[in-house]
């Protein structure tokens, strides 16, 4: 795992001065505190960080074929490297060193942009070509590695993270509208947006190529689904232990300590059970409770872990949330309010003091059907196609309306959910899915000048563009697989994890694994109201039947009760002071609103209001960034801010 970034100026006349990589390769150190190194040309210079994985004491980037005249730079693990080298040494390819990004470079002289279909793994990396003065910049399938990058008048800039791409100092800080509309409905920014105009980020199974003067962008992967009807659930099943095993086997490769992350849950279980298999050392894991807390999966993990003979580790969520909210939007770099965020950086602080690599169980619910929304957008279907005149009129709107009660009671939570029925029923069917978790009746308010359109517009046109006849449920898999897997599950798994010098990996996601889940009738993963039926059919002989049969939880803070309690000062003093009201961007009377209505207790509004502080500080800090004072860090910075004022409290 490491850091990647470059600038090509590739027109000529255009300007290429100073040393704008080297201050990219300074603000994103955190990725690579193993080392760094330089590619300088007249028109081009690459940058890299390394975080020492594997070939410790020889992968030293950018690495060069044998004449020094390709050269790349990598991010990410090629897990089928060892079966690439000795037929590119057959081809005669001379390799110097035993990393696996060295085969970047002799698979990219043999098949040219082609390289990525020959390769398994989860990565982003730019290859020049000295002879062709040609870039080529990949990213992985599914997207579980970033890229972020501008075009700006001939000369093109790029890097891992969205903060250090601005530390360059070349591009404009042109606030999109849209995308930040976009980010307030769905708490992110999906791709190819940013929340700048001038900055985009390569779409997962995408290359970008320059060349003769210009800039291409296409796709090289896509997901199919065309179920086969023929096969059965076992046979399906099968296959699919026998590629999370050879998954799982191939990325246990690491010359570095390497563990888990263990929820108790299904795929992180599935995950944990191949590695016990395969290891040839003990595997540690790690898990992370809310103590006393109906989120807390204590009771889950310790029984696997006891069942597998695991090296157990396990903490207990106390942050100090007041810092620790300040350095997400550091690392996020852009807008990015991800809940489950915050206790994934506090496990992966406290994992680092034992590993330096964790597999993770993240990506089967949105490849196997696993979350609990893909039952309600069902039964919203069903409600829609019997009674939809009804519930969605304004005559039910209006009894609705009619009662206030705090969500505190049962019968103010009914009415609550009824009126996000009435709504999802209003809805056509591909905003139904971004709409339950994440938008209210205020989140389309929030901003001073809307923006027409439906909204996360990325998400529609993927739904649209995974329509398959007779299958209601194959568009919502598509969409979630590519723009909430990689715009939010990979976001929160790469930040988090590099923030704290450690690799994350995400044996389930591996593209065959996906290719397969295609293939699968969409009545085999949801069965009878049974989420990720096929998947749990898998693990069926190898995971406890308390786990199999447990209600799906995910990794989920109390952000509603955080907000009413140790952070109420936080929202009070950042939501309503004067800088705030200032800022000319967003609807001040609905944020008043939005946040009195939460903190009466007559609507959780939990993650809306995460959105609106994540936005706050990054406004503040790093948008209207000003410079670091003597011996203060840019999350020093940030973190001063979020802090309560003089005589304010934190309670």
């Amino acid at each position: 795992m490491c850091g990647i970034c470059g600038i090509v100026a590739y027109r000529a006349g255009a300007p290429l001065d100073g040393e704008p990589v080297a201050a990219i390769c300074q603000a994103m150190r955190h990725r690579g505190p193993d080392g760094h190194g330089f590619l300088r040309r007249a028109n081009v210079q690459l940058g890299h960080v390394r975080l020492s994985i594997i070939d410790v004491a020889g992968g030293q980037q950018p690495i060069s074929n044998e004449d020094d005249t390709v050269h790349v730079i990598f991010n990410g693990e090629i897990y089928n490297y060892l079966d690439l080298r000795p037929q590119l040494e057959a081809q005669g390819h001379v390799f110097k060193t035993n990393s696996d990004t060295e085969v970047l470079v002799h698979l990219y002289e043999e098949y040219g942009h082609d390289l990525a279909d020959r390769l398994i793994g989860e990565f982003a990396f730019a290859i020049w070509d000295d002879r062709q003065q040609a870039l080529l910049l990949v990213r992985d399938r599914l997207g579980v590695k970033p890229v972020y990058y501008a075009d700006l008048d001939g000369v093109f800039v790029f890097a891992s993270e969205f903060a250090p791409l601005i530390a360059s100092g070349q591009v404009p800080r042109r606030i999109d509208t849209r995308a930040l509309q976009t980010y307030f409905q769905s708490r992110t920014i999906p791709a190819p947006r940013s929340i700048y105009k001038d900055v985009h980020k390569l779409p997962p199974g995408h290359r970008l190529e320059i060349r003769d003067g210009a800039v291409v962008l296409s796709c090289y992967w896509d997901i199919h689904f065309e179920p086969d009807e023929r096969r059965s659930a076992d046979s399906f099943a099968e296959e699919i232990r026998a590629l999370i095993d050879d998954s799982v086997k191939r990325q246990l490769m690491s010359e570095v300590p390497l563990g888990a992350f263990l929820s108790g849950g299904v795929d992180s279980s599935a995950v944990v059970t191949s590695m016990v298999r395969y290891s040839t050392t003990p595997v540690k894991t790690f898990s992370i409770g809310l103590k006393g807390h109906a989120y807390d999966e204590s009771r889950f993990y310790r029984l696997v872990s006891q069942r597998l003979g695991v090296e157990h580790h396990e903490f207990i969520f106390e942050p100090d949330l007041v810092n620790i909210i300040p350095k997400l939007v550091y690392h996020f770099g852009e807008p990015c309010a991800i809940g489950s965020a915050l206790p994934l950086y506090y496990l992966a602080r406290l994992a680092r003091e034992h590993v330096t690599v964790a597999l993770s169980g993240d990506g089967a619910d949105e490849i196997f059907a696993g979350y609990n929304t893909y039952n309600y957008v069902n039964w919203v279907r069903i409600v829609d196609a019997v009674a939809g005149r009804l519930v969605g009129s304004d005559w039910f709107d209006a009894v609705l309306r009619r009662v206030e009660l705090p969500t505190t009671s049962r019968l103010g939570n009914t009415l609550r959910r009824l009126r996000k029925i009435r709504r999802l029923v209003r809805l056509p069917a591909s905003r139904r899915m971004c709409l339950i978790g994440n938008l209210d009746d205020f989140g389309e308010n929030l901003l001073v000048d809307e923006v027409a359109g439906e909204a996360p517009p990325e998400y529609v046109a993927a739904f649209e563009r995974g329509q398959r006849p007779g299958d209601w449920l194959a568009p919502y898999l598509y969409a979630d697989q590519k723009v909430l897997l990689p715009e939010e599950m990979f976001v929160k798994l790469d930040r988090m994890t590099m923030a704290n010098g450690m690799e994350g990996r995400v044996p389930l996601c591996d593209y065959r694994i996906v290719e397969l889940a295609a293939r699968i009738p969409s009545r085999l993963k949801l069965k009878r109201g049974a989420v990720k039926a096929i998947m749990k059919q898998a693990m069926r002989t190898r995971l406890p039947a308390e786990v199999l049969k447990r209600r799906k939880v995910g990794f989920r803070v109390p952000l509603n009760e955080w907000f009413r309690g140790p952070l109420r000062q936080m929202v009070t003093d950042l939501l309503t002071d004067s800088a705030f009201r200032q800022n000319g961007l967003l609807n001040h009377t609905a944020v008043a609103a939005l946040v009195h209505r939460h903190m009466a207790g007559l609507d959780n509004h939990g993650h809306e209001i995460l959105a609106l502080l994540q936005f706050e500080l990054w406004r503040r800090n790093l948008h209207e960034a000003r410079p670091n004072l003597p011996g203060e860090s840019a999350v020093d910075k940030v973190g001063a801010l979020a802090r309560p004022r003089p005589g304010g409290g934190n309670s």
